[in-house]
C-alpha cells in the first residue's frame, strides 16, 4: 500500500510538470522559461543561506538541549578577547610626562614683577599711602591687600632682602618635577620653607603668599610620547586563538550558551554568515552569480542541454536541494562532520541522469556552494571539489546498477584517503585525521546508497533514461524481448541485426550508440501481435497476403507501429525507445502494397498506403529508421555481392532523403554518407556468398 501510494505521488508530480511546461504554457518560451527557472533557483537557494536560526536547541542565555561538538578542527583568532586585551594594555601604560622650563622662568618674573611694582608704586607715591596702594590695585587683586600693605609699609632694604629670598626660594621649589598632583604638597612644602626664613612674621606670609601664586606643575603631559607608548603596548599583545580539534566539545549538555559557544559555531559554518543586512544582501548576489554563471556555461558551451527545459530543471533540483540538505543537516546535528555528508552525491546523479559533464559542472558548484555555506577552509573547499570529481570518473565505469557496488567501494575508499589526507595536511593530531578518514568511508557509503535509491525516483519524475537504463532494457532476458525472440523469431534476429547496424554508424557521427542499439531491439515489437503477416517470420512459402487485398494488407502492416506503442506503454519504456518506434517509418508509403493496388485500381489513394507516425526527430531514430530498411532491402537480395548491397543502400537511404523522412532529424549530408559507409559494409560481411560444401564421399 505505502509502494502504491509512493507511485500515484510521483506520478502527479509527474503530471504537474508536465502541465506547467505544456505547449499551451506561457513558460514553454525559451526565454520566460528559463528567467523564471533562475528566479526559482536563486530564491530557493537564497532561503537557506540566509537563515538566521541557531542550531536546534542552542540559544544565547539558555541552557544546551545536547552536547555539541566541533565537526571538524578550527582554529581562528578571537577578535573581541583581543581587542580587549589591547584596550588592557593600552590602559596599562603610564602618560608620558615631560620638564617645562618655561614654568620657573614665567614664576620668577611673576615674584620680580610684583616687587617691581610695589618699588615704583612707593617711590612715586611715598607720602601718601593711599594713592600709593591705588596705584597697586591690580596686585592687590592678585594677591591680597594685606600682602600689598606688608610690602609697602617695609623699608627698602627689606624689601629687597624679601626680594632676593622669594626669587631663591621659588627656584628652589620649581627646579624639581612637580605634577598637577603633587603641586599642593609643593606649595605645603614650600610654605613650611618660608616659615623659616629670617623676616618677620608678616614679611614671611607675604613671600609666601607671593610664591604660592606664581607655583604650576613643571612637568606637562607628552600626548605624542603617550599615544606612543600606548600603541607600542598594543602591538605587543599577541592575538588570542582559539583552537578546536574535530570532536571537541563546544558546549555541554545543560550548559549555558554563550555568545563564545555561537562564535565557535558559526566559524565551523554551522551558523549564518552574518547579521547585516548588507552582509546578507551579499551572500545572495554571490550565489546568484554562481547560478547565472552556470547557465551561462551551458548556453556557451553545452547548449544542447540547455536547450532541453528537462535538463536545466534536474540541474537545479539537484543543486537547490543539496544546498537546503546540507542547512538542515547543520541546523539539526552540526557536530557532525562534513566527511559525513554525501559530498559526491550531486554530481553522482548529474553524471548518471544527464553527462559526465553536467557531472563536473556540478562538482565545482557543490564545492562553491560549500563555501557560501560556510565550509570556507582551503582544505574543506578542495576535499570537496576533488571527491566529488572522483565520484564523476567513477560513474564512466558504470555500465550497469549492479556495478554501483563497485563504484560505492571505490567512494568509499576515495571518501577514506581525501578525508584522511586533508585533515592531516591541516596540522591535526593523526587520531583526529584517522577520525576523519572514518568518517569520509561513511560519507561515501552514503553516497552510493542515496545515489542507488534516488536515480529510479529522478528517472521517473524527470523522465530522464539514463544508460544505466538502456543496459537493462537491452537486456534479451527483459519480457518484452523474451516475448519477441519466442513469438516472433524472424522479427527479432532483423532487430538485432538493425541494432548492430544503428550502434555502428550512431558511434561514428556521434549519436548515442546505445540508444540507438535499444532503440533498434524494440522498434518492430508491435509484430508480436500478428507475426506471420510479416515476412521474416514466414515459413514454408505461406504468405496470407497472397489472399487479403492490398488496402488490408497495408492497413495490418502499418497497424504494428501503433500496437508497437501500446506494448510500449503497456511495458513503460521509456520516451526515447517509444519515439523511435513511433518514427522508425515515419510516414513514409508501404510502396508494395501500394503499387499492386494501383495495378488492381488506379484510383487507389497514396495516403491510404503510408504510415501514421511522425518522421524522426532525432539521429537515432533516423538511424533505426534507414537501418531497419536497409537490412530488409539487402536480406532480399539473391547474390548480395559488394556494388549490388552498395547500390541498394544507397538507394534506399536516397529515397529517405527524396520523400522527406529525414528532414527533421538534423542529420547533414556528411552523416548521411558516413551512413551508407557503414551499412554497406556491414551488411557485406553478414550477407557475403558462401560456398555450397559438397557431401561427403564415402
Amino acid at each position: 500500500m505505502k509502494s502504491n501510494g509512493l507511485l500515484r505521488a510521483m506520478a502527479s508530480i509527474s503530471d504537474l510538470i508536465a502541465r506547467v511546461v505544456s505547449k499551451d504554457s506561457a513558460l514553454r518560451q525559451p526565454i520566460a522559461a528559463r528567467l523564471a527557472l533562475a528566479v526559482l533557483v536563486i530564491a530557493g537557494a537564497a532561503v537557506p543561506l540566509v537563515i538566521q536560526t541557531p542550531p536546534v536547541g542552542l540559544f544565547e542565555g539558555s541552557p544546551a538541549s545536547r552536547t555539541y561538538r566541533a565537526n571538524r578542527t578550527v582554529q581562528f583568532v578571537d577578535e573581541e578577547a583581543t581587542d580587549a586585551a589591547g584596550r588592557q594594555a593600552v590602559d596599562s601604560v603610564q602618560p608620558v610626562y615631560v620638564f617645562d622650563n618655561e614654568v620657573l622662568t614665567t614664576a620668577r618674573g611673576d615674584v620680580a614683577a610684583f616687587f617691581d611694582a610695589v618699588s615704583s608704586a612707593r617711590q612715586t607715591h611715598s607720602t601718601d599711602i593711599t594713592a600709593t596702594l591705588s596705584a597697586l590695585t591690580p596686585q592687590i587683586e592678585m594677591y591680597d591687600e594685606a600682602t600689598v600693605i606688608t610690602a609697602t609699609s617695609i623699608d627698602a632694604t627689606s624689601l629687597a632682602g624679601a626680594e632676593r629670598a622669594a626669587e631663591q626660594l621659588v627656584t628652589t621649589v620649581l627646579s624639581r618635577r612637580i605634577t598637577e598632583d603633587q603641586l599642593e604638597e609643593s606649595k605645603a612644602q614650600m610654605l613650611e620653607s618660608a616659615s623659616s626664613l629670617p623676616f618677620s612674621t608678616s614679611m614671611r606670609e607675604m613671600i609666601a603668599t607671593v610664591i604660592e601664586n606664581s607655583l604650576n606643575p613643571t612637568v606637562v603631559l607628552d600626548p605624542v610620547a603617550t599615544q606612543a607608548a600606548r600603541d607600542a603596548a598594543s602591538a605587543e599583545v599577541a592575538p588570542i586563538v582559539i583552537i578546536k580539534q574535530a570532536g571537541e566539545n563546544i558546549v555541554q549538555k545543560g550548559e549555558i550558551v554563550t555568545a563564545d559557544h555561537l562564535e565557535i559555531v558559526r566559524r565551523l559554518g554551522q551558523l549564518e554568515q552574518g547579521g547585516s543586512v548588507g552582509s546578507l544582501a551579499a551572500l545572495v548576489l554571490l550565489a546568484a552569480l554562481l547560478i547565472l554563471a552556470a547557465g551561462a556555461y551551458l548556453w556557451r558551451y553545452d547548449r544542447e542541454v540547455y536547450d532541453r527545459m528537462k535538463n536545466l530543471a534536474l540541474i537545479a533540483t539537484l543543486f537547490v536541494g543539496m544546498i537546503w540538505v546540507t542547512r538542515l543537516v547543520l541546523w539539526f546535528v552540526p557536530e557532525w562532520s562534513l566527511y559525513v555528508f554525501p559530498v559526491p552525491l550531486a554530481a553522482m546523479l548529474a553524471t548518471l541522469l544527464i553527462s559526465a559533464r553536467e557531472g563536473m559542472l556540478m562538482a565545482i558548484l557543490t564545492s562553491l556552494a560549500g563555501v557560501l555555506l560556510g565550509f570556507s577552509s582551503g582544505g574543506s573547499v578542495v576535499a570537496m571539489l576533488v571527491w566529488s570529481i572522483a565520484a564523476v570518473v567513477a560513474m564512466a565505469f558504470m555500465t550497469d546498477r549492479r556495478q554501483l557496488f563497485y563504484v560505492g567501494a571505490f567512494l568509499v575508499t576515495s571518501g577514506a584517503v581525501i578525508a584522511f589526507t586533508t585533515t592531516l595536511a591541516s596540522g591535526v593530531e593523526t587520531r583526529a585525521a584517522l577520525d576523519a578518514g572514518v568518517y569520509g568511508i561513511a560519507g561515501g557509503l552514503a553516497s552510493a546508497v542515496l545515489g542507488y535509491g534516488l536515480l529510479p525516483f529522478f528517472e521517473h519524475i524527470f523522465g530522464v533514461t539514463t544508460d544505466i537504463r538502456l543496459l537493462e532494457l537491452g537486456n534479451p532476458g527483459h519480457p518484452l524481448l523474451r516475448r519477441l525472440m519466442v513469438e516472433a523469431p524472424g522479427t527479432y534476429s532483423h532487430s538485432v541485426m538493425t541494432a548492430n547496424l544503428a550502434e555502428s554508424a550512431a558511434e561514428d557521427i556521434g549519436a548515442n550508440p546505445l540508444l540507438a542499439r535499444v532503440g533498434a531491439y524494440y522498434h518492430d515489437v508491435g509484430k508480436i501481435r500478428r507475426p506471420g503477416f510479416f515476412v521474416e517470420n514466414q515459413s514454408e512459402g505461406i504468405n496470407p497476403h497472397d489472399n487479403t487485398a492490398p488496402s488490408l494488407s497495408a492497413l495490418i502492416i502499418t497497424a504494428h507501429v501503433k500496437e508497437g506503442l501500446e506494448l510500449a506503454r503497456e511495458h513503460k519504456l521509456p520516451e526515447e525507445l517509444t519515439q523511435i518506434i513511433e518514427q522508425h517509418h515515419g510516414n513514409s508509403l508501404v510502396s508494395y502494397f501500394y503499387n499492386k493496388a494501383k495495378e488492381a485500381d488506379d484510383g487507389a489513394n497514396e495516403a491510404d498506403f503510408r504510415y501514421p507516425g511522425s518522421r524522426p526527430q532525432s539521429r537515432e531514430a533516423a538511424l533505426v529508421m534507414l537501418a531497419d530498411s536497409c537490412e530488409a532491402a539487402v536480406r532480399a537480395l539473391k547474390k548480395p555481392l559488394h556494388p549490388k548491397v552498395e547500390a541498394t543502400v544507397r538507394k534506399i537511404v536516397d529515397g529517405k532523403v527524396g520523400d522527406g523522412q529525414l528532414n527533421d532529424a538534423e542529420l547533414t549530408l556528411a552523416d548521411i554518407e558516413t551512413i551508407m559507409k557503414v551499412y554497406s559494409k556491414i551488411l557485406v560481411s553478414m550477407y557475403h556468398p558462401r560456398i555450397e560444401y559438397p557431401d561427403q564421399i564415402k
